[in-house]
């Protein structure tokens, strides 16, 4: 982060944790304003960099107990999805299992996987309120980068509508 925005502490690297955690925070206190930084951070002002730093990291919420729950819950709603979202085939008793679970994980929209059956899963025409899965902005950049990667260009044969004429010698 120092690097990154230019942030002038003396010999940070010689510094502990919590020495530097302090000195940052003073330094971020007299900054009236950086440079923003789209790459990796996706931070563009100095409210958005506190903030950043105050906050728990994103993809550290959850345990490895609770991600296998997660993944395991997302699996599952997968699947009832690729059924033909018929609850039969399925472990869940009701629609609404799914749908007050997958509102609960949704702000794990980091991982892929809760992406996929929250996608999946708003496909279905029982669905009236879509759910939209909460995602850094760290991600959400990552995401739009390989969409642009993803685009294809088709050149080939392009139609034109009109009157021609057309004479052979």
């Amino acid at each position: 982060i120092i690097r990154a925005f230019n942030i002038d502490i003396p010999n940070y690297t010689s510094m502990d944790k919590s020495m530097l955690s302090m000195k940052l925070w003073d330094e971020l206190c007299c900054i009236e304003s950086i440079e923003p930084e789209q790459e990796v951070y996706c931070i563009s002002t100095i409210e958005d960099l506190k903030k950043y730093i105050t906050d728990k990291n994103p993809s550290k919420i959850l345990t490895v107990k609770e991600k296998s729950k997660v993944m395991s819950f997302c699996k599952e709603v997968i699947v009832y999805c690729n059924n033909g979202y018929s609850i039969d085939m399925c472990i869940f008793t009701s629609y609404e299992e799914i749908d007050i679970q997958l509102r609960d994980i949704a702000m794990h929209g980091d991982i892929p996987s809760v992406r996929r059956a929250i996608r999946l899963f708003n496909e279905d025409i029982k669905t009236i309120e879509k759910i939209v899965p909460v995602i850094s902005n760290r991600v959400c950049r990552e995401l739009e980068v390989k969409k642009k990667k993803k685009v294809k260009h088709y050149y080939g044969l392009i139609r034109k509508e009109g009157k021609y004429r057309v004479s052979f010698d």
